[in-house]
């Protein structure tokens, strides 16, 4: 019994971090990357935001550098469109003729027709975020607006140092 609540926890847990906004990076050169993440709901974007100023201050820690300064930021926000087809309903005329139960095998009084209720659309937001950044160490950049130290963003940053 344990075991099989420790797997569903598990389970769940997976599911939790599968469904989250999550951003990746990957170096261009010495001290430039570009990071993206892209979330699984309109109510994500600030996460998204958050996710990529986080990738790009624990990338600029992990290769050696101090501060960041974002170069551009594309909003890659889709909308994705989703069509569930209209129910069918069956209209049946009334059995006049017949007992209740005594339908001579028949599943469904013949004769009747048919209605189909219309599709349902339904649009769903997927924010995303492109940024490149470039990384600077201590003395080539003085710190001013618009320069991350990546340190304070790190300890910022939910599950930080």
């Amino acid at each position: 019994m344990r075991n099989a609540i420790a797997s569903l926890a598990c389970v769940f847990l997976l599911g939790c971090l599968l469904g989250c906004a999550t951003a990746t990076g990957t170096m261009l050169s010495d001290d430039t990357a570009r990071i993206s993440a892209e979330g699984s709901g309109p109510n994500d974007r600030d996460k998204v935001v958050h996710d990529v100023l986080a990738e790009a201050a624990r990338l600029t820690a992990a290769n050696g550098y101090r501060y960041f300064v974002v170069l551009t930021a594309d909003d890659l926000t889709r909308t994705v469109t989703i069509r569930y087809p209209g129910r069918v309903l069956h209209n049946q005329p009334p059995r006049t003729n017949e007992a209740f139960a005594t339908y001579a095998g028949r599943a469904y009084a013949t004769g009747g027709s048919t209605y189909m209720l219309p599709d349902r659309i339904e649009e769903r937001i997927h924010p995303a975020m492109d940024i490149i950044i470039r990384m600077y160490r201590v003395g080539e950049i003085e710190p001013a607006e618009g320069v991350f130290d990546a340190t304070a963003t790190l300890v910022a940053a939910p599950g930080g140092p």
